[in-house]
């Protein structure tokens, strides 16, 4: 028993009082954890946080238990399982216990019972309880792994003790479950564990218990210690020598950080919660002294603080099942063969021949992940080698990465046809990474407090690395068949990897991480022996890495002048193919949510595009007179097929202006000929939607009257169906309509294919516009982007050659957002032309080619500083 436990105070204060009642049980809870918080914030160990808790809570269970009379009614037990056995009960943690009987329960057993858990639960504790007698006990954990796995840590708390090691001796090793069988069936559920959450720890709102490196993995190896050695204690790994005492210590520390990050995660939730979600990061961040909140600076280096201890448990993890698995599972291991002077192979192993290999040989240190590549049948190294590895990495210095075996080395490792992607995750997974590139240790572990990355840094990076490679196997070919094409005519996939390598290793740094970034690039690639212009390609790439997506979302790709503008940027062929694998690459690893049909399609059209541009690079004006001209006769060679007359498809063309067929494909333009010449005579308002012919989008047209509030109440009955709107095209007719383009994507940014779902949309649109007032949709706040405070910036550009002025305006992302835009523009009279929507992360960054509504830019300073100002005041707070 701890002395001087300010919680047993509560309890002792407690029992002094006449007739309990259940309030009186409540308020000492609450009392109690309200202690608790005090001892933690005072600068308590956790530890003894833990305990006391524990204390707490057995002393009050053990007087409801007595008081309840179970044990005098039939022989049972109360027994304490899960974490609250383990004696770890943070605030919020569930009292897991189970009540032993050596019988099937009376009726009025029974009752004692259900009324004993009904007031641990009235009194407000979150009970989670069995009932077994002693024989379904045995017979229910022979055959399940998660009843066996309570019992190991099982605890006695009151009634008959002597039932209770009836218990313990029917369910130890000689009985059930021994070592070999227990661990291979953890090691089982951790692979799928793992596998369930994304097989990494590196996500933006990390799950401390449940992700890799986790505390359910040091449960796990507390489990396994426990079956095999009789104990519980992390210490018995380092007495038994599995494990040395720094790494003892790191996994000890490790484990206190987690238990404290828990610990207050409760106190924030007010529930049980494992999660770091962004409700919670800042309040950590600043919890455990990371207060500079000036561009999230606090918040980053706690996560970073964070990630960078769940790696080095991970890496302990990784040893020590490593470790486990040759002791209890190799019975009989096969005889090691020979793999040159320095390593052997052990099963699907690799090891290094004496412990003294890296002190004698330094080299190995990278050449060992090259013969991983190399060699078949293995999968890993051996737990003895990993330590190895760890306890060298200093090795690695400046020395080491100036020799030129070692920079041909690491050179080897990304030129080999398999295995890149794996090693790449095992040197960053052992510190190799790092060590090898310095400027990359700044990136691991590194987050960003946004909704746009996923992953941090380091993991990201290492997913584009896959993504790269990817191109290059069958199964790369089916998802992504025109840039596996394009991968094939690379003359160095290499240069493609490092430029995956490093662009964003500069991120965190002060200055622009593209520009940063090149320079590492270029000054690696040169030290690796790479040609000037090798060098320079992978130094574009990382400075230019993010231009083909800007261009592709944020701009008119339809417009020549920007085709040819992003043409000459490029300037080559090659350039072209690279930058192209590489945003493709990119965005996929930045968030799977952000990758879908459209901005594929947007990307391939203007992958496209510029080819076309830089095999033929005629003048622009040119070009785009003779693409109009080109449109034109496609689509009337068609029309007229379908006895529609030249003429009146030219008059109908003729009042929509020069632009509409430089932005509008030849499918689009038939599509509106055809309904507009057969039905626009008898229908006031058309509104028909299909998908593209690439199935990126569905393409939504409506034509009718113009009116002062038509966007705004087009774009709010979108949002009102929850759908996305993710390019916008307007024409204004010379006879008073409009025709507006959208494409648009379900939930999720899916496809919208039954034609229910088309149907619906057609209908509550041609609603909202016959409404003598439009009906808006009431939108909540997702949870999620409560905990960002996105700034509204309105800038202004203009484009005379075009009479349009370009609004650009960056918010954060809430409901409703485009048809706040909508209401604000028509009550300022701005009149919609064309508009570009992009959503990354929690920031909306939307681009609008405007005039005023009598068709006139937007040039007058005072006329903008208004317009901002309504622009910001609609947009704030969300």
């Amino acid at each position: 028993m701890i002395p001087n436990n300010p919680l047993l105070e509560v309890y002792n204060d407690l029992l002094e009082r006449n007739d309990l009642q259940v309030a009186d049980y409540s308020q000492a809870i609450r009392e109690a954890r309200k202690r608790l918080g005090a001892e933690f914030h005072a600068g308590q160990d956790i530890r003894t946080l833990l305990y006391q808790h524990t204390q707490f809570i057995d002393a009050l269970l053990q007087h409801l238990w007595n008081l309840n009379d179970i044990s005098r009614q039939q022989r049972a037990t109360l027994v304490a399982v899960g974490g609250y056995g383990r004696q770890e009960l943070h605030p919020a943690s569930d009292i897991d216990v189970m009540i032993l009987l050596t019988t099937a329960p009376s009726e009025t057993c029974r009752e004692h019972l259900s009324a004993f858990i009904t007031l641990l639960w009235d009194i407000g504790l979150d009970v989670g309880h069995s009932v077994r007698t002693l024989e379904e006990c045995v017979e229910t954990a022979c055959g399940d792994l998660t009843v066996i796995t309570n019992l190991i840590e099982a605890r006695f708390l009151g009634g008959n003790e002597t039932l209770f090691f009836a218990l313990r001796n029917a369910t130890n090793p000689a009985s059930m479950w021994n070592s070999r069988e227990y661990f291979q069936a953890k090691l089982e559920e951790l692979q799928k564990r793992h596998q369930k959450y994304g097989d990494t720890s590196h996500r933006v709102e990390p799950n401390l218990k449940d992700g890799r490196g986790g505390l359910r993995d040091i449960q796990t190896i507390s489990w396994v210690t426990q079956r095999e050695y009789g104990t519980f204690s992390l210490q018995e790994l380092y007495e038994n020598h599995l494990l040395e005492h720094d790494e003892y210590e790191t996994l000890r520390e490790g484990r206190l950080f987690l238990w404290r990050i828990r610990f207050v995660l409760h106190e924030l939730a007010g529930r049980k919660e494992d999660r770091l979600l962004f409700d919670y990061q800042r309040s950590l961040a600043h919890t455990f002294g990371y207060t500079d909140d000036t561009h999230n600076v606090g918040v980053e280096a706690f996560m970073q603080r964070y990630y960078r201890t769940i790696t080095e448990l991970e890496r302990l993890t990784d040893m020590l099942m490593g470790i486990f698995r040759e002791r209890i599972l190799t019975l009989h291991p096969p005889p090691p063969e020979m793999l040159g002077e320095w390593y052997q192979k052990r099963g699907n192993l690799i090891s290094v021949l004496s412990p003294d290999v890296f002190v004698l040989y330094p080299t190995a240190l990278l050449e060992i992940f090259l013969l991983l590549q190399m060699t078949p049948g293995v999968n890993g190294l051996t737990s003895g080698t990993i330590r190895l590895i760890r306890r060298n990495l200093h090795r690695i210095d400046a020395s080491f990465r100036q020799q030129a075996r070692h920079r041909q080395l690491f050179m080897q490792i990304l030129r080999q046809p398999k295995g890149i992607t794996f090693v790449m995750r095992l040197m960053n997974r052992y510190g190799i990474l790092a060590a090898y590139i310095p400027v990359f240790a700044n990136i691991v572990g590194r987050m960003q407090y946004d909704l746009f990355h996923m992953y941090t840094v380091d993991e990201h990076t290492l997913y584009v690395v896959r993504n790269l490679r990817r191109y290059s196997t069958s199964l790369g070919a089916q998802e992504l068949p025109l840039c596996a094409e394009v991968f094939k005519t690379l003359r160095n996939p290499e240069l493609l990897y490092l430029a995956g390598l490093f662009h964003d290793i500069a991120k965190g740094r002060r200055g622009d991480h593209s520009e940063l970034g090149a320079a590492d690039a270029y000054s690696f690639c040169r030290e690796h022996s790479l040609n000037l212009h090798d060098a320079s390609l992978v130094s574009w790439l990382v400075r230019n890495h993010l231009l083909m997506s800007m261009t592709a979302q944020r701009k008119d790709i339809s417009d020549p002048d920007v085709i040819f503008e992003f043409a000459g940027h490029v300037a080559s062929q090659s350039r072209l193919d690279c930058l192209f694998l590489l945003t493709v690459a990119d965005i996929r690893g930045t968030n799977p949510k952000l990758w879908n049909g459209w901005k594929q399609a947007l990307l391939h059209e203007l992958y496209h595009s510029t080819r076309r541009v830089l095999q033929n690079r005629t003048l622009h004006s040119r070009e785009s007179a003779l693409l109009i001209e080109e449109k034109r006769r496609a689509a009337l060679e068609q029309l007229v097929q379908e006895d529609f007359t030249e003429a009146e498809c030219l008059n109908l063309w003729g009042q929509f202006g020069t632009d509409y067929h430089l932005q509008h494909s030849v499918e689009t333009v038939l599509w509106h000929t055809r309904h507009i010449l057969t039905e626009a005579p008898r229908k006031p308002t058309l509104i028909h939607i299909r998908h593209t012919v690439s199935r990126s989008s569905n393409v939504l047209f409506v034509y009718t009257k113009d009116r002062d509030d038509l966007f705004s109440r087009v774009v709010s009955s979108l949002e009102q169906l929850n759908l996305n709107v993710v390019q916008a095209r307007f024409v204004s007719t010379t006879t008073s309509f409009n025709l507006y383009t959208l494409h648009i994507l379900g939930p999720d940014n899916q496809l919208i294919i039954s034609d229910i779902d088309q149907q619906h949309i057609i209908d509550t649109l041609a609603e909202n516009l016959a409404r003598e007032k439009p009906r808006h949709a009431v939108h909540r706040t997702p949870r999620i982007l409560r905990n960002f405070d996105v700034p509204t910036r309105v800038s202004f550009n203009q484009q005379p050659e075009k009479n349009l002025t370009l609004l650009e305006i960056n918010a954060g992302d809430m409901p409703g957002l485009l048809s706040r835009m909508g209401n604000a523009m028509d009550k300022l009279g701005i009149r919609v032309h064309n508009a570009r929507i992009n959503t990354l992360g929690e920031q909306a960054q939307d681009i609008f080619y405007v005039t005023t509504r009598d068709g006139t830019m937007i040039t007058q300073e005072a006329q903008q500083k208004h317009i901002r100002k309504v622009l910001e005041q609609t947009l704030k707070g969300g």
